[in-house]
């Protein structure tokens, strides 16, 4: 009976200890509370105008040094004739070179000036300093009269074919494969180049829908048992168009939007949304640099995949 007196002594509690405790609770639920009510509910963030001039400018001169690679050349010229070493001499590497008189041995040929962006390896930054100097047109063809002359070809080998008693057959293994759309191709279509069977077709439009698109031809080495050498196979009749990309608008993408795409993580989302809903709407994709899981870096590889509307 001892015992059990002396253990009942020992947790017992005064009415003033009791309410002690009880005070210690609620301050210690206060403070760990407080900081999150503050951040969610109270805080408003200051005004960045003049940090996102400053942001602005910045990205901009180191933009700059980044295309500084490349050199635009002396003389006009026509990039059908151009050489590896001529290729090389205004910034591409050796292996980017290669690449573009391999499409162009395929058969390809540059007809106007737009046609250099089919070329993978050709940025916007690099397109603007070639266009002055390429000795292509503008264009060729209005609508009109280009149908009006494929109209007449046809008909022109039509009548080719009945003089000659020659039948072609719609899978004619000698006809000459051309370059499709990695954006804009069906498996079908993307089953046409040499070395692509149902699953590099399947599997190159699961990248493309990923993304939204695809703006590099590396992207594709993602792809189960796509090396550089098949990729290098499969180049020469693929045309990637930066402007059919699908971008993300982000002044309107909702975080999970913005999540599912394989460049942005959930923190780059995440402070993305807060931004735009805290301070303002975005006015250029500049203001992404804001976010503190964003750097220029970053910002040069989701750059194609977003825009500000």
């Amino acid at each position: 009976m001892a015992n059990n007196k002396w253990d009942s002594d020992w947790i017992y509690f005064s009415k003033r200890a009791r309410r002690g405790i009880f005070v210690l609770l609620i301050l210690y639920v206060a403070v760990a509370v407080s900081p999150r009510l503050y951040h969610n509910y109270i805080y408003k963030p200051p005004d960045y105008n003049i940090e996102y001039s400053r942001l602005e400018q910045a990205n901009s001169d180191s933009l700059a040094e980044i295309v500084s690679r490349y050199q635009q050349p002396q003389k006009t010229f026509d990039p059908n004739l151009y050489t590896i070493d001529e290729w090389m001499a205004v910034g591409l590497s050796e292996k980017q070179a290669s690449s573009i008189l391999k499409y162009l041995s395929s058969g390809a040929k540059l007809s106007v000036k737009s046609d250099l962006k089919k070329l993978y390896v050709v940025d916007e930054e690099l397109y603007s300093l070639l266009e002055p100097k390429v000795n292509l047109p503008d264009s060729i063809f209005s609508k009109k009269e280009e149908e009006t002359s494929r109209s007449y070809e046809k008909s022109n080998a039509s009548h080719s074919d009945l003089n000659k008693g020659v039948h072609k057959p719609d899978t004619d293994p000698t006809v000459q494969v051309s370059p499709v759309s990695i954006n804009r191709s069906s498996s079908r279509d993307l089953q046409t180049i040499p070395g692509v069977g149902p699953y590099f077709a399947q599997e190159i439009i699961k990248i493309r829908e990923s993304y939204g698109g695809i703006i590099f031809a590396d992207q594709l080495l993602d792809i189960y048992k796509m090396d550089e050498d098949k990729l290098e196979e499969i180049l020469p009749y693929l045309i990637i168009n930066k402007d059919e990309v699908n971008k993300l608008n982000v002044n309107t993408a909702t975080e999970e939007q913005l999540r599912q795409h394989p460049l942005i993580t959930r923190d780059m989302a995440k402070s993305i949304v807060y931004f735009r809903e805290n301070h303002k709407k975005y006015e250029s994709l500049n203001g992404l640099l804001l976010s503190p899981y964003i750097d220029l870096q970053v910002l040069k590889k989701i750059e194609p995949y977003l825009k500000v509307d």
